[in-house]
């Protein structure tokens, strides 16, 4: 047991340096509870199921625990951000890596269901720079 924490523990940083990417977001956004400002933001996974978001222009960061896994039917997906909207307001829904058919689907908070009773949604797609 302990073999296998040593691992876990030496291959998480490995982990979150393979699995990040780099992302423009031309607005604000909400993550769970958290209302993040437009700007350039640094996506990784922590370990798995666990994702962190993090300002690169500003200090912002913050960590969701995302156990939902999404799989793409087209195959691997470059690595991109989807965003649910309503109205002006976009909510973080789905984290794609990049050469990965799998994403973390985020659970809908509290306030996206009010907007969602009030506002018809659209979606938005952020792809990471090549």
């Amino acid at each position: 047991m302990f073999a296998f924490v040593v691992v876990l523990v030496l291959t998480a940083p490995a982990m979150a340096q393979q699995d990040s990417f780099t992302i423009h977001v031309p607005f604000s956004f909400n993550v769970n509870a958290h209302v993040l400002p437009a700007g350039e933001y640094r996506i990784g996974i922590v370990v798995p199921g666990e994702v962190q978001i993090r300002g690169i222009d500003h200090i912002v960061n913050t960590f969701f625990a995302a156990p939902r896994v999404s799989r793409s039917l087209h195959g691997p997906l470059n690595a991109k951000l989807v965003f649910n909207c309503y109205g002006r307001q976009y909510f973080l829904s789905r984290v794609w890596f990049g050469g990965a058919d799998t994403g973390y689907e985020l659970w809908v908070s509290n306030t996206e269901r009010e907007y969602a009773q009030q506002i018809p949604k659209t979606d938005t797609e952020l792809r990471a720079a090549k």
